[in-house]
């Protein structure tokens, strides 16, 4: 047995790393004197979901505050054993990020899900639950990295879990090409993944006692864990890859690039070389004035955007075909599993206000709106269809229940159309025989873009209404919607007073001093996204898991048995449903062909 030792604050961490068969007498014995374990594993990447091409488990770490193990599972099959018999052993397993562990440990261990998920408790959940903020916005972040060093120590976060930069240098390798290369007996290695489930052992104690009172009565501890497990089966079953699709939209792409680089090529060998396009321009008359933080000459977007002249407008859409090529069609392709899926990361808090993100092979968020032609390239299953249901104007619902804003309440009681009462407001009444106030897209920029915390100049830039109509319009909103304005201004106050908000469901969150007008908008987006989350546990619960594909907003997709598509999608959809401080958030279902894309294909489609 190798055993490690790391100073930390007058205490000495031993790391004992399981060298032969014969360590494991001892390893057993404390799991048995250790029912509540910090865990972690080490893998060769994040591409768990290739377990049968090449994906592994290094190393498994168990551990307490003091103490921990590493069993090298890739050099020993009675590691493995033994690692797997923890696994079921423990009474309470703690992980940092405690979806990926489950993931690698169902598919290299053979431990499912199911069976992890009632005994995991995941730090990330608990540090959002404390205090979401990144660090870019001078709260404690979210990675483990980021955590240690702000609630336990900076000098170990540096030292050990910043370790594994110096030892991909050592390596000279990148650090996200190292880990399938690091030698398996490296100490600064074992001391870096022995070390981890100490820490989160440790960053629970420190954190359970700090989340807010009304959070833990509310049951949100309990709430968030088990949507990160539905979301984890979701992201266990992927979605299928139309590659053939996807590959035909490469290749248009690839050409489109192509010609655009031909254009450019009168003027310069190379568009990505800012260098080569400050000189081009220079020669060809123009005048660069904005700079980079380092202080260089910048040929950013809003630069080209500024230059009237054939190179700019081919530099621009030669990146925007390599770009769309890359990020949408190849991470399909490239993501794909033996199976011809691709396995998103969902990230059930990936925003201050708790909105999940999706990433990775499918990064929905990012995919253009009220268009197909992305969402193509993903298939329900053979013999199924496509269905997309999602909640009817969330956001404005919850602002104006919550709110109890009597206009905004009326015209929803009523089935009025909120934008054009705000169009009527600024711009007085329509015309005889009008369905649609002639300004009716500034009514509706101004009411989003006031529940996503914008000012006029968000009804500008987002909807493009001319500045002096959506100025109108934004001070029409504050003087029609009195219930909204008194409501904002009480959440500004107590931001002021205290520093967060609560939510609709106890969730505190923390509202920057200088921004106190986002305090509005932090709560109908985090109360939008726990009616969300609420839908998604509902539907587990009435066993939809299997169809659920992925939340992106306030849009759930399936796919469903084409038979039984009417069907689902209409008990899918009031299950959905909820009735929010009295008013009717609605959710409505449509049914596509087999790709997500034919969904907003649809004549009637509302995406």
């Amino acid at each position: 047995m190798k055993v490690l030792h790391y100073k930390f604050r007058r205490q000495i961490l031993r790391i004992n790393v399981a060298e032969t068969s014969w360590d494991l007498d001892r390893f057993i014995d404390f799991i048995e004197a250790n029912p509540v374990l910090g865990f972690d594993t080490e893998s060769t990447g994040l591409d768990w979901w290739n377990s049968d091409r090449g994906f592994r488990i290094r190393l498994a770490q168990f551990g307490n505050g003091v103490e921990s193990w590493v069993l090298p599972v890739e050099v020993n099959a009675q590691f493995k054993a033994a690692a797997i018999w923890a696994l079921r052993k423990a009474e309470r397993l703690i992980a940092h990020n405690g979806t990926f562990d489950q993931h690698v440990s169902e598919r290299t261990l053979g431990v499912t899900l199911e069976e992890l998920a009632p005994k995991m408790l995941d730090t990330k959940i608990f540090a959002h639950l404390v205090d979401p903020r990144g660090v870019k916005e001078f709260g404690p972040g979210a990675k483990l990295e980021e955590l240690v060093k702000y609630y336990i120590d900076p000098v170990a976060a540096s030292e050990v879990k910043g370790s594994m930069a110096s030892i991909a240098k050592r390596y000279k390798v990148k650090k996200a090409e190292i880990w399938p290369l690091v030698e398996t007996w490296d100490e600064e290695y074992l001391l870096y993944a022995g070390t981890d489930p100490i820490w989160a052992y440790r960053l629970l104690h420190v954190l359970m006692p700090k989340v807010p009172a009304r959070s833990r009565a509310s049951g949100l501890i309990g709430w968030e864990h088990r949507l990160a497990h539905v979301t984890a089966l979701m992201e266990r079953t992927g979605y299928l890859v139309d590659a053939e699709y996807a590959a035909m939209r490469i290749a248009e792409l690839k050409a489109e690039e192509e010609q655009w680089v031909g254009v450019a090529s009168q003027w310069v060998e190379n568009i990505n070389s800012d260098k080569q396009l400050i000189e081009a321009f220079h020669r060809l008359g123009f005048k660069l004035t904005k700079k980079t933080k380092k202080g260089n000459l910048s040929v950013d977007s809003e630069v080209l955007d500024s230059i009237d002249h054939p190179l700019s407008e081919a530099v621009k859409k030669a990146t925007k075909a390599a770009k769309w090529r890359k990020t949408w069609f190849e991470a399909a392709i490239n993501g794909m599993d033996s199976q011809g899926r691709v396995h998103a990361s969902m990230n059930t808090l990936g925003a201050r206000t708790a909105r999940y993100s999706i990433s990775g092979a499918i990064a929905a968020q990012t995919f253009p709106a009220k268009d197909g032609y992305v969402r193509h390239s993903f298939i329900a299953e053979e013999g199924h269809v496509t269905v997309s249901i999602d909640f009817g104007n969330m956001e404005l619902r919850v602002m104006a229940s919550a709110s109890n804003d009597p206009v905004m309440l009326e015209a929803f009681h009523a089935d009025e159309d909120l934008h054009n009462i705000t169009a009527i407001a600024a711009f007085g009444p329509m015309e005889p025989g009008q369905k649609k106030h002639s300004k009716r897209a500034a009514g509706k920029g101004t009411n989003f873009a006031i529940g996503f915390g914008g000012t006029w100049r968000a009804v500008t830039d987002g909807f493009g209404v001319p500045e002096e109509d959506a100025k109108r319009a934004v001070e029409a909103f504050w003087c029609t919607y009195l219930g909204v304005a008194k409501f904002a201004e009480k959440l500004k106050g107590d931001a002021r007073r205290t520093g967060y908000i609560y939510t609709a469901t106890d969730r505190r969150l923390p509202v920057d001093r200088r921004r106190l007008y986002s305090a509005l908008n932090y709560y109908i987006q985090s109360t939008a996204r726990d009616i969300t989350a609420r839908a998604i546990l509902h539907l587990h619960a009435a066993g939809f898991t299997p169809w659920m594909r992925l939340p992106v907003h306030d849009e759930i997709v399936f796919s469903f048995p084409r038979e039984r598509a009417a069907e689902l999608t209409e008990k899918a959809a009031r299950i959905m449903e909820f009735t929010f401080k009295g008013l009717l958030i609605p959710a409505d279902g449509e049914i596509g062909d087999r790709s997500w894309g034919s969904v907003l294909d649809l004549e009637d489609s509302k995406h």
